[in-house]
C-alpha cells in the first residue's frame, strides 16, 4: 500500500495512530503519524469528573498506547488479559491485571470495528467491580452490527474521532465525535511552510 501511494504520486503521507507504527518504515517518503491522544484527553478532562477513573487497555498490546493517556491524565492503569483456545481466533478475556473495583473503567483503543472485543470488555470489567465502562477510541469503523452492539452494551459512552466519517445512522446517543480536523489542518500549514510538524505531538 505505501509502494502504490507513491506510485499514485504522493511525495508525503500524513495519517493518524497507525494500528502499528512499524508501518510508517515502509514508506520511502516522508511519512507523519498524528496522534489523537492529545485531543480526546482534553475532552475528557474537561467533560467529566476524572477523580474516580481508570483507564483500561482491552489487551497487553494495546497497554503501551493506553500508557500515553495514562501519562496525560494521571491516571491508574488496568490490562484486559485475554487468551486464545482453539482454532477459532477468538480470544476471550479472562483475568484483569490492575483495580477496577468501585471505578469507572475508561477502555481506551486505537480502532473499533465489531464492536465485539469492546463490548466483552466493558462486561468484564462491571464483572470484576467496576460502577461504570466507557470507552474511547480512535477510529470508528464500526462495521456490521456493532452500533446495535454498542446500542445494547452496558457502554455509557463512547468517544472517537472523526478519522472515518460517521453516518446519521451511527450517531446514537451513546458515541460522542470528536473532530481531528484542526489537527490535520496545522500539520498541513506546518507542512507547507516549512514549520515543525513534530511540535503538535506535544
Amino acid at each position: 500500500m505505501a509502494d502504490l501511494l507513491q506510485t499514485a504520486g504522493a511525495d508525503r503521507i500524513l495519517t493518524m495512530n497507525l494500528h502499528s507504527p512499524q508501518v510508517q518504515g515502509f514508506f520511502r517518503i516522508p511519512a507523519d503519524q498524528l496522534q489523537a491522544a492529545p485531543i480526546l484527553c482534553d475532552y475528557l478532562r474537561e467533560s467529566r469528573d476524572l477523580t474516580n477513573y481508570v483507564l483500561v487497555a482491552g489487551d497487553v498490546g494495546e497497554s503501551k498506547d493506553v500508557g500515553h493517556y495514562a501519562a496525560r491524565l494521571d491516571l491508574p492503569i488496568a490490562i484486559v488479559d485475554k487468551r486464545r483456545h482453539g482454532d477459532d481466533e477468538v480470544a476471550r478475556a479472562v483475568n484483569l491485571i490492575g483495580d477496577v473495583e468501585g471505578k469507572v473503567a475508561l477502555i481506551v483503543d486505537d480502532e473499533v470495528a465489531s464492536g465485539g472485543t469492546l463490548v466483552e470488555a466493558s462486561r468484564f470489567v462491571l464483572e470484576r467491580g467496576a460502577v461504570a465502562a466507557e470507552a474511547c477510541v480512535v477510529h470508528a469503523v464500526l462495521s456490521g452490527k456493532a452500533i446495535e452492539r454498542i446500542e445494547a452494551s452496558p457502554l455509557r459512552q463512547l468517544v472517537v474521532t472523526d478519522t472515518i466519517p460517521l453516518p446519521a445512522r451511527k450517531r446514537i446517543d451513546k458515541v460522542h465525535v470528536k473532530s481531528v480536523a484542526r489537527l490535520f489542518a496545522d500539520a498541513i500549514h506546518a507542512i507547507h511552510d516549512g514549520s515543525s510538524v513534530s511540535r503538535l505531538f506535544r
